[in-house]
């Protein structure tokens, strides 16, 4: 398992194309299979942009025989899947507690 990444606190709009910079580099960083841990117990500001990144992450990692693990996700977080349907994804990739 690789060590924990971090989400930033805000996942929006305003912060889409930076975020989707960060998450690119992770990706390049990291191929090994297996689960991927991400600690998203900081993300307090959250909308449809910041949820379509978390839903990019996913199938990426997906297709490259990876596991994304949404490690502490704060209660905006969770709040905004359900909101939006997500709640398939939230079970698939949602692990409480603190990150690793």
């Amino acid at each position: 398992m690789s060590e924990a990444r971090t989400l930033p606190a805000e996942l929006t709009i305003y912060t889409a194309a930076e975020t989707h910079g960060v998450l690119m580099g992770w990706l390049a960083q990291d191929t090994s299979p297996g689960d991927w841990p991400v600690a998203a117990d900081g993300v307090n500001q959250i909308d449809a942009a910041g949820l379509q990144l978390i839903v990019a992450l996913h199938r990426s990692l997906d297709a490259r025989g990876q596991h994304l693990l949404l490690q502490g996700p704060h209660e905006a977080l969770l709040n905004a899947m359900r909101s939006l349907g997500m709640d398939a994804l939230l079970h698939q990739v949602v692990r409480e507690g603190s990150p690793a």
